[in-house]
């Protein structure tokens, strides 16, 4: 299992004070943590944000969390699948299936994105 990087927890502490305040909220926070990052570090980072979407269970937070799991892939420039998610596709499709709006769109968006063809 993989400890999950501080930061990105802290996104999703009382995010929904923070979103009523700013709404880029999402947007901004997951900025901060790509900002500096070489291709290879946001592909190192992927586990982090898969290992995170394993607990969510809020549909709004798993649709904003895969956007930001796209945007990864985007920043680290392949399509690549990371051994963690490949290790994990199953399991991460079934959790996705729980979640109508995450499991249409974003998820959809990110098997595109991967070329993964099921």
């Amino acid at each position: 299992m993989i400890k999950t990087d501080k930061r990105l927890l802290d996104i999703y502490k009382e995010w929904e004070d923070k979103l009523d305040d700013d709404e880029w909220y999402f947007s901004n926070s997951f900025e901060s943590i790509t900002k500096d990052m070489s291709p290879e570090e946001a592909f190192n980072y992927i586990p982090n944000v898969i290992e995170l979407l394993f607990k969510l269970d809020d549909d709004f937070l798993v649709w904003e969390t895969l956007y930001f799991l796209i945007e990864l892939y985007s920043l680290a420039d392949t399509t690549q699948i990371h051994p963690f998610l490949e290790r994990n596709w199953s399991v991460l499709k079934k959790h996705i299936k729980k979640y109508e709006d995450s499991n249409t769109t974003p998820f959809k968006e990110l098997k595109s994105h991967l070329r993964v063809i099921e």
